[in-house]
């Protein structure tokens, strides 16, 4: 497998980033999880491999916060860590 560039990771960033956006406002059970999860890992590769330029709206670091926050609020409802039906 070739080495992926940087700009090919902000890509997948970017397509994981639409999904778990899109399912974060209709639905979803752990396909959110999985999908912020991995938005935030592509986005920290892409940034690591030096990408500066961003398609989405929120740039780097905000986006990828956003998405590691999401991902640890997933993880912690999914492991019965947090409880938020009243």
């Amino acid at each position: 497998m070739k080495d992926r560039t940087g700009k090919d990771w902000e890509g997948w960033a970017f397509t994981f980033c639409k999904a778990a956006f899109l399912v974060l406002i209709f639905t979803g059970k752990y396909a959110l999880l999985a999908l912020s999860g991995l938005s935030a890992i592509c986005y920290i590769i892409a940034a690591a491999k030096g990408v500066r330029e961003w398609r989405c709206w929120a740039k780097p670091p905000w986006v990828t916060l956003f998405w590691c926050l999401v991902f640890a609020v997933e993880l912690a409802r999914h492991t019965g860590h947090l409880h938020l039906t009243p």
